[in-house]
């Protein structure tokens, strides 16, 4: 009994730790960006910010626009945030508020060409903002900035 106790408590508080986590993101979020909705799915959890630990993805909306959040996981209420319009026909803008995100490999130098200031960084990710009416949105670690970049198609 005490060993499936403890495989149980093993299983179960990564699980919890992760919760936390999410909620002290969106917790971050709402802190700093007070008038954005910031909503707690779809979110994700990887190396975006390529800083060795990963930090959580979260989409909020203000007005017509949808707003894009990342908590760093390694410094505690660092966040980056950018913000595109509602707005169909245009290169910047999203065609409905995104369903999900998905995260990928690196690469920075997709079928587009290279990445400005994209550099390989063992472990670090990027992901797509998705929904599911135009192009995905694509964000990526740009090193010469020190902030997300992104494209699309």
């Amino acid at each position: 009994m005490k060993a499936r106790t403890l495989i149980l408590s093993a299983i179960l508080l990564p699980i919890a730790a992760a919760q936390v986590s999410n909620t002290d993101a969106l917790n971050d979020l709402r802190k700093t960006h007070p008038t954005v909705k910031w909503r707690s799915q779809p979110l994700a959890v990887s190396d975006v910010l390529c800083e060795g630990k990963p930090g959580t993805v979260i989409l909020g909306s203000e007005k017509n626009d949808v707003v894009v959040g990342v908590v760093s996981g390694l410094r505690e209420h660092k966040t980056e945030v950018l913000s595109f319009p509602i707005r169909s026909g245009t290169q910047n803008g999203f065609c409905a508020f995104p369903i999900r995100i998905e995260t990928y490999p690196l690469n920075c130098e997709p079928d587009i060409g290279a990445l400005p200031g994209c550099k390989p960084i063992k472990g670090c990710r990027s992901f797509a903002v998705i929904d599911d009416e135009c192009d995905s949105f694509n964000f990526y670690w740009d090193s010469s900035r020190r902030a997300l970049g992104w494209w699309r198609h």
